[in-house]
């Protein structure tokens, strides 16, 4: 498997769950969170010189990552399968939730080479289509209606959980539909993060010097960077989220918790090897 495919599935797909957009942690980091070489060209219009050399520098930050991290994520994993095996433990997807999301923190900050010299070969005319796009993209969250927002969200849910566990029941789509009436994403903060991280990064883009801090920032410090007001909202609704995936462990059937057993021992095996390859 694609070594960048293995690590986001393994580390992300659990955490589309509690993230409103996409990941909280990586809400806004469109690097590793999730998106894709297509994505970044659209977001930038790079050119082949500079997809070519994206790609090797993503390339080498993983096998760094590879090298340093890989079989500690594994074990994390280990774990994650052995506590699950503990009947009178009720509390087995909040911890695997906050175990694999300072992982991730950390995975990430393995990414800040390819991440700054991506943004600093960048030209002006492609940072301006950067902003154009980024606040067309926030502009289409402020419209959006709040049901259809909260429509993506259960959507991503139930494929984030269904990644790990196999088809949910009736009970359990509905669960998680009750959950995101009854505890709503702070959307209008998610937005307003968005634009000051925007308005941030176009305010030091002329700046190598700050460019450079602040790109190495947004990727292994992203959390401090967030606006407090979202900071505060975000963190509290994971809360909320954790709270709700303990009460989601308790409705899966046997078959289900022995896949995500299963699917934990095989990436974990996965990833020993890779950490083995010279």
């Amino acid at each position: 498997m694609n070594i960048k495919l293995l690590l986001l599935s393994t580390l992300g797909i659990f955490l589309i769950s509690g993230c409103g957009s996409r990941r909280t942690f990586l809400d806004d980091f469109l690097y590793l969170g999730g998106s894709s070489m297509t994505q970044i060209d659209q977001y930038f219009d790079l050119d082949t010189k500079q997809h070519e050399q994206l790609e090797q520098n993503i390339d080498a930050d993983l096998d760094r990552l590879r090298k340093a991290r890989f079989k500690q994520i594994a074990k994390t994993l280990r774990e994650i399968e052995k506590s699950s095996q503990k009947s009178d433990n009720k509390k087995v997807m909040s911890a695997a939730y906050a175990d694999l999301q300072k992982e991730y923190l950390e995975a990430s900050t393995y990414f800040k080479g390819s991440t700054v010299k991506l943004i600093t070969s960048l030209k002006e005319p492609q940072l301006k289509t950067f902003k154009t796009k980024a606040e067309k993209e926030i502009s289409e969250t402020k419209l959006a209606p709040p049901e259809v927002l909260n429509e993506e969200l259960i959507g991503r849910y139930k494929r984030g959980l269904e990644f790990w566990v196999g088809d949910l029941t009736t009970a359990q789509q509905q669960s998680i539909a009750q959950f995101t009436r009854e505890h709503p994403f702070p959307w209008n903060e998610k937005i307003k993060n968005k634009e000051a991280i925007l308005n941030r990064f176009m305010a030091v883009h002329q700046d190598p010097v700050q460019l450079r801090k602040f790109s190495e920032d947004f990727v292994s410090e992203y959390p401090k960077i967030r606006i407090p007001t979202y900071a505060t909202a975000v963190t509290a609704y994971e809360k909320e989220f954790q709270n709700f995936l303990d009460s989601f462990w308790i409705s899966l059937s046997p078959e289900q918790k022995n896949r995500l057993q299963e699917y934990l021992i095989v990436r974990a095996d996965k990833l020993e090897q890779l950490a083995k390859r010279p």
